[in-house]
């Protein structure tokens, strides 16, 4: 029986076919003034990392779904957009996460 050389594969090699992302996604619950809401849904439409923008019933009244480069990303645009906004009274940021 013929015995085969281990050779020692680069990282690389190893990782060829499976397809690496580091894209994130959130989903942002908002409070929000309820007279601002129309306002406050134009806003989040000039804002590129939005995908989706729903007015909803419950404890929140607009929920939110990002995508960015990465979770900082996401961060800076929850920050810098969406606090921002007047009307926005506040925004918790739910992570999607991958199982």
């Amino acid at each position: 029986m013929e015995k085969l050389e281990e050779v020692p594969i680069t990282f690389e090699e190893l990782l060829k076919d499976i397809e690496i992302s580091t894209a994130a996604s959130a989903y942002v619950l908002i409070e929000a003034n309820p007279s601002e809401i129309p306002a406050i849904l134009k806003a989040l439409a000039s804002v590129p990392n939005v995908k989706s923008a729903d007015v909803v019933t419950g404890i929140y009244d607009i929920i939110v779904y990002l995508v960015g480069q990465d979770q900082n990303e996401i961060g800076k645009v929850v920050i810098r957009d969406i606090n921002s906004i007047p009307g926005v009274k506040k925004a918790t940021t739910c992570m999607v996460v991958k199982l």
